[in-house]
C-alpha cells in the first residue's frame, strides 16, 4: 500500500524551520552589537552604560521621531553643534579644498561621521536622545560617564579638532585615484565601505561588531586596514 505524503506535516516542519532560522539570523545580528561597548543599556558589558535603559538600540535609532536626514539611519541621538571640527591637510592632501567640512546645527545636511561625532566630540550628553523609549519615557540615567555626561576622557573622546586624525568626508573617487598614484582604485575596494563615494568614519570602523579591536571592519595586523586604500 502506497503512503501518502502528509504535505500539512512537511509544510509545517518546514514553517518551522523558516522559523528557526530567522531567529538564529536575528540573535547574531543582535549579539553583534550586545557584547561591544556600544551596547549602553543596563546589559551592556563596558563602563558607560545606563542604569535603568534595558533597550540597546536606542541610544542611537527609533521607529518613530527620528530626525529627519537622508543619510541618518533612523537616528536617534541628538546632533552635535560644534560649528566646525576642522580638516586634516599634508603635502599630497589638501582637506581644505577637497572636504565639505562637518558640523553645523543643520541635521539636514550632516554626514554620516556626524553621527559618530555626536557622541565621540565629548560635546554632547550620551543620553541625549531625541525619542526616549516608552518603557522609560524619560532620557536614560547613565553611570560612567564624564562630566555632563559625555563620553569620558580617553581614546573614545576625540574632541572637537579632528585636523590630526584621518580625513572623512571627503570624496573618494576615480579623479582622486587618477590624481594620487599611492591610492588604490575605489572601483576595487573590499573589506572597507564608502558612503556615496565619500569615506567616513564608518568605512573602517563598524559600531555594530566588534570581532577587532577599535571596531575595525578589518583586522588591521600588518596594516591589513590600510592597505585595502593605500598601496604604499
Amino acid at each position: 500500500m502506497k503512503k501518502r505524503l502528509n504535505t500539512n506535516t512537511v509544510f509545517s516542519g518546514l514553517s518551522m524551520l523558516a522559523i528557526i532560522g530567522m531567529l538564529t539570523i536575528s540573535g547574531a545580528a543582535n549579539a553583534g552589537i550586545a557584547s561591544t561597548k556600544h551596547n549602553l543599556s543596563t546589559s551592556g558589558t563596558g563602563t558607560v552604560k545606563s542604569t535603568d535603559e534595558t533597550e540597546i538600540c536606542v541610544f542611537c535609532h527609533t521607529p518613530h521621531q527620528a530626525i529627519k536626514n537622508d543619510n541618518i539611519p533612523l537616528w536617534n541621538h541628538t546632533l552635535s553643534a560644534e560649528a566646525s571640527y576642522g580638516v586634516y591637510t599634508s603635502p599630497t592632501f589638501d582637506g581644505a579644498s577637497s572636504v565639505q567640512d562637518l558640523g553645523g546645527t543643520n541635521a539636514a545636511t550632516a554626514a554620516v561621521s556626524n553621527l559618530c561625532l555626536s557622541c565621540h566630540d565629548g560635546t554632547i550628553a550620551i543620553n541625549a536622545l531625541n525619542n526616549p523609549s516608552n518603557a522609560l519615557g524619560a532620557n536614560p540615567t547613565m553611570t560612567g560617564t564624564g562630566a555632563g555626561g559625555v563620553i569620558p576622557a580617553g581614546p573614545a573622546n576625540i574632541g572637537n579638532d579632528l585636523t590630526d586624525d584621518h580625513p572623512v568626508n571627503f570624496l573618494y573617487d576615480a579623479s582622486l585615484y587618477a590624481a594620487d598614484s599611492s591610492l588604490n582604485d575605489p572601483a576595487t575596494l573590499t573589506g572597507v565601505r564608502l558612503f556615496n563615494g565619500y569615506v567616513q568614519c564608518a568605512s573602517c570602523h563598524d559600531p555594530h561588531e566588534s570581532v577587532n579591536p577599535a571596531f575595525l571592519r578589518v583586522d588591521n595586523t600588518g596594516s591589513a586596514l590600510c592597505l585595502k586604500c593605500h598601496n604604499k
